[in-house]
């Protein structure tokens, strides 16, 4: 079947991205709709039917589907062959420990991306402004003091869970090192699987990949230093980014949003094409 899917994502978002590299790597069409942050409540209730918050969510076959691993799951039944989760049992069990391992660790890459991130909070509006059609670019805006609140708050972002998320971000990235340093480009197998893909994409906003259309961005990238620069040279940052080069076959497309007189820099809008 090569029903065209719509999933619905946020630019920043750990999950959208490794749902779309997943789609785009098995070649299938969908046409994706980015979502504004907290503004993107309403749209939500009425695509999934209920109020949970979460992205992606992808609209195929008469199903509406959340959460990046129950995607996954549906696509290795209904989209067979699924050739990124292996048909042999031992791998495939192999590849869906790793994809859940991974998971885990994306909420700590998130707490310590936006610990850090959160002290440029102009960085942070444009960040989650722009997908954002004018009207919702300035709702959030007005509103973006209270929310930025919500937000950290709901992150749990204290000296103790920082220091928790550490410890289990530094934990995964010993697995990617082991790894490379063993020369292996793949965690499972001899080719790509959604094990690697997961692992990129929870890791991009940290790794900030070339390919990647928002955490490529050199604002972005200036933004997270003070965070990433103690885990630069590590082999694991290497991996990510080869995954990247290898397997997100796109040409990124960028255009500069319109700014207001006086305004301060913006980030540009990117998509990723595939080629």
């Amino acid at each position: 079947m090569d029903t065209t899917m719509t999933l619905y994502t946020f630019a920043a978002s750990q999950s959208s991205e490794k749902v779309r590299w997943l789609l785009d790597a098995a070649g299938l069409r969908y046409h994706e709709v980015r979502l504004t942050p907290f503004l993107h409540l309403p749209q939500n209730r009425r695509i999934s039917g209920g109020f949970a918050p979460s992205v992606p969510i992808l609209e195929v076959d008469g199903e509406t589907l959340q959460d990046s691993t129950r995607i996954l799951e549906w696509l290795e039944v209904h989209r067979a062959p699924f050739e990124l989760i292996p048909a042999d049992a031992p791998e495939r069990a192999a590849v869906m420990q790793a994809e859940a391992r991974f998971d885990m660790a994306g909420p700590h890459v998130v707490r310590l991306m936006y610990a850090t991130l959160l002290e440029q909070p102009e960085l942070v509006r444009r960040l989650w402004t722009q997908d954002a059609k004018p009207l919702h670019a300035g709702l959030l805006t007005v509103g973006f003091p209270v929310l930025k609140r919500i937000f950290s708050r709901g992150l749990g972002i204290t000296p103790a869970a920082l220091h928790y998320s550490e410890r289990l971000v530094e934990r995964a990235l010993r697995e990617l090192d082991r790894a490379a340093e063993q020369g292996r480009r793949y965690l499972v197998g001899d080719r790509l699987s959604a094990a690697d893909v997961t692992a990129a994409a929870r890791f991009a906003p940290l790794i900030c990949p070339d390919e990647h259309p928002v955490f490529s961005q050199p604002e972005y990238r200036d933004a997270l230093a003070p965070l990433t620069s103690k885990w630069e040279a590590r082999p694991a940052f290497d991996w990510v980014r080869a995954q990247y080069h290898r397997h997100r076959r796109v040409h990124l497309v960028r255009s500069r949003q319109p700014r207001a007189a006086g305004a301060g820099t913006t980030l540009s809008r990117a998509r990723l094409r595939v080629v």
